[in-house]
């Protein structure tokens, strides 16, 4: 009986008969492998064959559009004599950002993107708030045999002869049969494909994942208006009027909200208590209103950048980020740049990593003057999954108003609500609040967890008021959600009837109008600066005077494209900001004294220290455990004890503030030990073994 093939043989054998196929028929063998790619992917992307089944069926257009869109890039095989290998790995890479997407919407609503690639290294710092370990070792482990299958194929596969006359018709033909299905699509289809492209999600669904990935890939920044031209900027802008001195200029503080929203709006949930009230009952009692936000489940930064700026995403590319993009670069007026003309002083707030969404960089370019991340922040508490509580920020948000003499811009950015919240229903430190879910009985438990999260955040509603209340400035305090949370929430399920709605209310110790009215998040600061009698650039002055006009999204656009990606026409053809030197938090890290213990450890003292202090060694950080509010030590310093070490010009000793991932943020000013440090008894020189 003749013995069946081992693995090895088994694959060897595939390969063969895969390879002989490919060159057999190699037109058929490349469009066929296309299909199945194309269709796989589709499949994964609605997380049912039958679906990816109905897709191409019901959108032919655009799964061919997609197909040959696989089929350009797999054709380029034909260039190459291992053609086989390399024919694989172009289909492998579709597959893989295709299961990367299936995998992404099992955790979020919005669809995996080509922008998303650059927000990995924020991706990788909560890789595992949202996996298991097993899930990133499964993980790692799959990415280890992939690469090593594609070594092994690459060794065994035989060389064989370009054909390059028909690499370059099938090549040619592919990609001039992805032009043209694609514009078929697009051409005669402005409206319905502008409609459904205002939902990512949407457009994911219709027009399908390649598709869509590829979109993302070229549609970047703000296309040209067909009228742009620096008359038609020159004219817009001359028809704006200059705006008044305000009489008062108040402390305006902006706090954007994690996955907060009133879940009395879900029709199908019951619970026993509103988790909410301090929200509330500033909602029934301030200003408030809907607020309409460009993303559900996921996308701070793009709520973000459309509070700050006063520019709608809907002109930028399909799910681009601008933090990642055109921000990493270049300014763009924000509110900060503006009330900075009126004396004001910007300061970000973020009890989370500086790095996340590249805030430590992207910041700068948006005018603030100082950042506060989670790295310069003391007394941190931690929720079940890993995130910072909001309790931490109202110290931080007092912190920055006395800082400065003058008057504030504070923008702060809380996490406590973020997910993955089925991660946190086991924990012993939070008991989820009971909950009846209807339409999702098996989300009851992770449900009653986030709604844990909105209890104690708005805690820090309620104790972030009082505290601006006591205090004698005049002050303006705007709260918003920005976005709902990842749940599998339906319009039809709210009683507001649209997912992309969060809400904002805006409190002060001074008479302000009352008025409710629903706004767009790019709307929300020119309405704040407008109850203050402020009008502060363009940005601000086009929403406050022309946003009941006809052309109103037209004069948007052609604001935004001049800034963005124009010529700055609208002021004289150079952008008026340069990018500030961001100050990392605003308590300066000061090293005031150096010892050695006898037992070899190194004791620095200080002030200002936080858990992610370091002590750095002539630029080579060291271990540090920090043992107290003013003292770090590292167990491994014998440099400052060993005279053999020491040069004439003897050794820097500083603390840097430095990121879980090892980015060092900022230093404190180098103190320079001289001479070797003399050992003394540990008992003599404050050692705080159960500091903390």
């Amino acid at each position: 009986m003749k013995a069946s093939p081992g693995p090895r043989e088994f694959w060897k054998n595939l390969q063969a008969r895969s390879a002989a196929a490919l060159e057999k028929h190699p037109v058929i063998y490349t469009v066929a492998l296309s299909f199945a790619v194309t269709l796989l992917i589709e499949m994964a992307s609605r997380h049912s064959p039958w679906k990816g089944i109905v897709f191409l069926f019901c959108h032919p257009l655009h799964f061919a559009a997609g197909m040959f869109i696989v089929l350009s890039t797999v054709s380029l095989a034909h260039l190459f004599k291992k053609r086989s290998f390399w024919m694989t790995l172009f289909a492998g890479l579709w597959l893989a950002a295709g299961s990367v997407n299936a995998v992404v919407l099992a955790f979020r609503v919005t669809p995996f993107g080509v922008v998303d690639v650059a927000v990995l290294p924020s991706v990788f710092t909560i890789f595992t708030v949202y996996l298991e370990i097993w899930q990133v070792i499964l993980l790692f482990l799959l990415l280890a045999a992939a690469v090593t299958g594609l070594v092994f194929l690459y060794i065994h596969s035989v060389r064989r002869a370009v054909h390059w006359r028909l690499a370059a018709v099938l090549i040619s033909a592919s990609v001039l049969l992805a032009v043209g299905s694609y514009s078929l699509t697009v051409v005669g289809h402005e409206d319905t494909r502008e409609e459904t492209f205002a939902n990512i999600a949407d457009a994911y669904s219709t027009y399908g994942f390649v598709y869509c990935f590829t979109t993302g890939a070229f549609d970047q920044g703000v296309s040209r208006p067909d009228f742009y031209s620096r008359s038609a900027v020159n004219w817009l802008v001359g028809n704006l009027k200059e705006g008044e001195e305000p009489e008062v200029r108040p402390n305006i503080l902006f706090v954007q909200l994690e996955s907060f929203f009133d879940v009395g709006y879900l029709d199908d949930v019951e619970y026993e208590e509103n988790p909410i009230p301090n929200f509330t009952h500033l909602r029934d009692t301030c200003s408030s209103g809907f607020l309409k936000v460009p993303s559900v489940g996921a996308g701070t930064a793009n709520t973000e950048f459309e509070v700050l700026s006063g520019m709608s995403l809907d002109f930028l590319g399909l799910g681009e980020y601008p933090y990642n993009t055109i921000l990493r670069d270049q300014t763009c007026e924000t509110v900060v740049w503006d009330l900075k003309t009126l004396g004001y002083t910007g300061t970000a707030v973020h009890n989370n990593t500086a790095i996340f969404y590249g805030r430590n960089e992207v910041f700068s370019q948006l005018g603030f003057d100082s950042f506060i991340p989670i790295e310069y922040m003391d007394n941190v508490e931690y929720n079940p999954i890993g995130w910072c509580k909001d309790s931490v920020l109202t110290h931080e948000i007092v912190k920055a108003l006395d800082a400065t003499p003058g008057q504030d811009f504070v923008f702060t950015i809380t996490v406590q609500g973020h997910g993955k919240y089925q991660r946190g229903v086991d924990s012993e430190d939070t008991e989820a609040l009971n909950v009846t879910w209807a339409t999702d009985p098996e989300e009851e438990d992770a449900f009653g967890y986030y709604m844990s999260q909105l209890s104690e955040t708005d805690e820090f509603i309620g104790d972030l008021v009082r505290a601006l209340s006591r205090r004698a400035e005049p002050t303006v305090l705007v709260l918003y959600g920005d976005h709902l949370p990842n749940f599998s929430i339906g319009s039809e399920q709210l009683r507001n009837g649209d997912i992309f709605e969060t809400e904002y209310v805006i409190w002060s110790n001074m008479r302000l109008p009352e008025r409710d009215e629903d706004l767009y998040a790019y709307q929300l600061y020119p309405r704040v600066l407008a109850d203050l009698g402020m009008s502060p650039g363009l940005i601000t002055r086009y929403h406050q005077q022309m946003r009941d006009t006809e052309d109103y999204k037209e004069g948007l656009n052609l604001l935004e494209y001049d800034m963005l990606n124009g010529d700055w026409y609208c002021a004289g053809g150079k952008p008026p900001y340069t990018a500030t030197d961001l100050r990392m938090g605003v308590d300066r890290v000061v090293i005031t004294g150096i010892a050695a213990g006898d037992t070899g450890l190194v004791h620095v003292y200080g002030d200002n220290f936080t858990d992610s202090s370091v002590i750095a060694l002539d630029g080579e950080n060291l271990d540090t455990v920090r043992v107290a509010p003013g003292e770090l030590i590292a167990p491994d310093a014998a440099a400052l004890t060993d005279p053999d070490q020491f040069t004439d010009g003897g050794r820097t000793v500083t603390v840097r503030q430095v990121t879980a991932d090892g980015l060092t943020l900022s230093e404190s000013v180098g103190l320079v030990v001289l001479k070797p440090l003399a050992p003394r008894a540990e008992e003599s020189i404050n050692i705080h073994e159960n500091a903390e």
